[in-house]
């Protein structure tokens, strides 16, 4: 609500100010006269001058900054919305002129055009107007890029934040302990198993101390990753837990992304055999989807939605599509963007 009031108070200030100069300019070509109707005249062609330039280009200032990523490129999109403004000032004051003194002192249009005082008039408010907007929107633009680069080093600082969140769960004792609980359970029980396991377990580190500095890594990296770790874990609950994995593209995505989403619902659902979790990954042309049954338990942790909300940081700062997520039906699903970024 206070940033909508900041905003408005810009808005008045800046029209304002074309106000008042366009008046200026009217009664410094008309004159200053005695006559209550000539300032009044005047005084209203100031205001129109001055409005129809203020609103109609702000109109194509939001606009244009509107259409497409204009944070990709902010210089170029910053000459295309000058450039497009000062075709329509000209245009403007060309259309306003005509028709102000063909209202008020019945000009033929022809004669005003082929005018020299018409078009030095035309010449100096384009001039005047240009100048004016160019200081306006110079200010908006220096504010659009502060407020950017601010941006741009909040999603590093959660990106980082991201990062060392999911190397510290990786390698946290509990996943530790778990592993090596498994694992010396299957030593004296099945080797061959446990010697699978041990280098599952090894390509796991190995990824994560991989990818830790990456911004992407390719969808295909990924699924072998999440695959060695739903191996562990399928070892550690047995058959009450299931898993389908059925994706394939030359995309990419965040790293861990997969892992953390399959941690969330073992983490948060109960695994029995009497209440089996079902995991499944899938893909469509523009997502990747991890979904699961629900079988919420009683204490629901208080770190649930802590790996989901570094996910969407992660990939604000990559692309404007947003990760989706549907829970209805018993059914808890969610669906990252992929991306067409190289690594």
């Amino acid at each position: 609500m206070k940033a909508i009031k900041e905003n408005s108070k810009k808005h008045l200030i800046n029209i304002s100010i074309i106000l008042a100069i366009s008046i200026a300019i009217t009664f410094m070509f008309a004159g200053f006269s005695s006559s209550w109707q000539a300032i009044s005249l005047n005084i209203l062609y100031g205001i129109i001058i001055g409005l129809s330039i203020a609103f109609g280009s702000s109109i194509i200032s939001k606009k244009m900054y509107s259409i497409g990523n204009w944070e990709h490129n902010p210089i170029n999109k910053y000459i295309q919305v000058i450039i497009a403004i000062t075709f329509y000032i000209g245009i403007d004051v060309v259309i306003v002129n005509l028709i102000w003194f063909k209202l008020t002192q019945n000009l033929n249009p022809t004669e005003l055009i082929h005018s020299n005082i018409f078009m030095w008039v035309i010449l100096t408010e384009l001039i005047i107007g240009i100048v004016i907007y160019l200081i306006i929107l110079s200010a908006n633009f220096s504010r659009k890029l502060n407020k950017l680069y601010i941006d741009a080093e909040n999603n590093q600082k959660e990106i980082n934040k991201y990062k060392y969140s999911t190397l510290k769960n990786q390698v946290n004792p509990h996943f530790l302990f778990n592993s090596l609980n498994v694992l010396s359970g299957l030593i004296y029980k099945d080797t061959e198993k446990a010697d699978d396991f041990v280098g599952k377990l090894a390509n796991i580190y190995r990824y994560v101390l991989d990818v830790q500095d990456e911004e992407v890594v390719s969808l295909g990296q990924e699924l072998e990753f999440i695959k060695d770790y739903l191996f562990l874990q399928s070892i550690r609950f047995g058959n009450n837990l299931q898993y389908e994995i059925n994706a394939s593209s030359n995309k990419m995505i965040i790293p861990m992304a997969l892992q953390i989403l399959v941690e969330n619902a073992l983490k948060h659902n109960v695994i029995t055999e009497k209440s089996k979790l079902k995991v499944e990954i899938s893909n469509d042309d523009r997502y990747v989807i991890v979904s699961n049954n629900i079988n919420p338990k009683s204490d629901i942790e208080s770190s649930h939605e802590l790996g989901i909300a570094n996910i969407k940081a992660r990939y604000k700062f990559l692309t404007a599509t947003e990760v989706e997520i549907l829970n209805k039906d018993n059914k808890f699903e969610v669906r990252i963007p992929l991306l067409n970024i190289e690594a």
